[in-house]
C-alpha cells in the first residue's frame, strides 16, 4: 500500500489550482431571487427595466462552479445509495445480511497500512504535530488511514458489484458551451466523441503539475480523445502572457506542443532569454521566433480567451471542461477516466 504523505491524510484536500483575484464561487441564490429570474423584468431604475434575461446573462457565470459542486454532491450521495442497493441485493441472494456480508468482503479483506509504514509516515511528518505525544500522533495516523483503506475496499468491492448489474445513472451533468477559437492548438482527431478543452496559465506551477496528468490521459484515451488548449493567464503572473506568446510563435514554425511541453514539464524564469533558449532547444528560427515574440499580434486571442473563460465561470487554472463538463484544478488521472468513460458511454 502506497501512502501519501500526512498533508493528504489528516487535512482535507484544497483545490489544486492558482486563482485570480475575486475568484471565488457565488452564494447560493435565495428562493426570493430563483421567483424574480423567472419574471420579465426584476428591476427598475428610474422607470428603466432590468430584464430576467439581462440578469441571467451576467450572472450565469458565477454560478457555474456553484452548479458543478451542487452535481458533484448529488452524484456523490447517488451512488453512495447505489452501493447500498447493490450490497443489499448481493446479501439477499448470499442469504447474509448486509453487514455480515460487508464484514466478510469488505472489513476481512482489508489491507491495513503496517507498524513500520505508520511509523514511517510519522518520522516523515513529526513536524506537523506540533507538541502532540508521538503515541497519539501515531494512533491518529493508524485510525485515518485504516479508515481510508477500509473504505477503498468498499469503493472496489461496490465496482465488482456494479460491474455485474445493470446500473443506468441518468443524472444529468451541468455543461457549458465552449466556444473554440478557429486555429486554437488541438491534438487528436476532430471526429472524437469526447473533446478536452483546457484553461491554463504557464506561470501557475499546479498547471505544471498537472501536466504529467494530462499526457497519461492522451495517452490512454489515443485516438478517443481531442485536446484543445486555451489561454487564461492570470493576474499578477506577469510572465503567463509573454510565454503564451511564446508558445504561439513556436505554433507558427509547427512545434506549438513541443514548446508548450517544455514550458509545462520545465518550468523557468520564463523572461526573453529563457524563452528563446527554449526555442533554440527546439532548433527553431531564432531570427523569426524573436521578432515575432517582440511583437503583440497574438495579445488580442490571448485576451479573448481568458474574456471566455471568465464568462464559462474559470476562476483559477488549471481548468478543464470535457465535453463542457468542468473539471477545476490540477486532478488526479481517476477524475478524467471518470468523465471521459461517462462520455465515451454515452451517458
Amino acid at each position: 500500500m502506497k501512502l501519501r504523505s500526512i498533508l493528504a491524510v489528516v487535512a482535507p484536500l484544497a483545490l489544486a489550482a492558482c486563482s485570480r483575484p475575486g475568484g471565488s464561487a457565488a452564494p447560493a441564490p435565495s428562493t426570493a431571487s430563483k421567483a424574480a429570474t423567472g419574471a420579465g423584468v426584476v428591476a427598475e431604475v428610474n422607470g428603466g427595466p432590468i430584464l430576467a434575461s439581462e440578469l441571467e446573462q451576467r450572472v450565469g457565470s458565477r454560478l457555474t462552479r456553484l452548479k458543478q459542486e451542487e452535481y458533484e454532491i448529488r452524484r456523490q450521495v447517488l451512488d453512495e445509495m447505489i452501493g447500498e442497493r447493490l450490497v443489499a441485493a448481493q446479501a439477499e441472494k448470499s442469504g447474509l445480511t448486509a453487514e455480515a456480508l460487508l464484514q466478510r468482503e469488505v472489513d476481512a479483506k482489508t489491507k491495513l497500512p503496517s507498524d513500520l509504514e505508520i511509523r514511517g509516515i510519522y518520522e516523515q511528518n513529526k513536524h506537523r504535530f506540533g507538541s502532540a505525544p508521538p503515541d497519539q500522533a501515531i494512533a491518529k495516523i493508524r485510525e485515518i488511514l485504516g479508515e481510508r483503506a477500509l473504505s477503498d475496499r468498499r469503493t472496489s468491492y461496490e465496482k465488482e458489484l456494479r460491474a455485474s448489474a445493470r446500473v443506468a445513472v441518468r443524472l444529468e451533468p451541468p455543461r457549458a458551451a465552449v466556444t473554440i477559437p478557429a486555429g486554437a492548438p488541438a491534438t487528436g482527431p476532430e471526429t472524437a466523441k469526447v473533446t478536452i478543452v483546457e484553461f491554463t496559465d504557464y506561470q501557475c506551477p499546479y498547471c505544471h503539475r498537472a501536466q504529467s496528468v494530462i499526457e497519461e490521459v492522451l495517452q490512454r484515451y489515443s485516438g478517443k480523445v481531442r485536446f484543445v488548449h486555451l489561454d487564461y493567464p492570470l493576474e499578477g503572473h506577469p510572465e503567463a502572457v509573454p510565454a503564451a506568446r511564446a508558445a504561439r510563435c513556436a505554433g507558427e514554425q509547427g512545434r506549438f506542443w513541443e514548446y508548450h511541453r517544455s514550458l509545462m514539464a520545465r518550468p523557468g524564469s520564463l523572461d526573453a532569454a529563457d524563452l528563446k533558449g527554449r526555442a533554440t532547444t527546439l532548433e527553431l528560427d531564432g531570427g523569426r521566433f524573436s521578432s515575432c515574440l517582440a511583437s503583440t499580434k497574438f495579445d488580442a486571442a490571448i485576451q479573448s480567451e481568458l474574456r471566455h473563460g471568465n464568462e464559462l465561470g474559470v476562476t483559477g487554472t488549471p481548468a478543464y471542461f470535457v465535453n463542457g463538463r468542468l473539471l477545476s484544478g490540477a486532478r488526479p488521472v481517476e477524475s478524467f477516466v471518470e468523465v471521459i468513460d461517462d462520455e465515451l458511454a454515452g451517458h
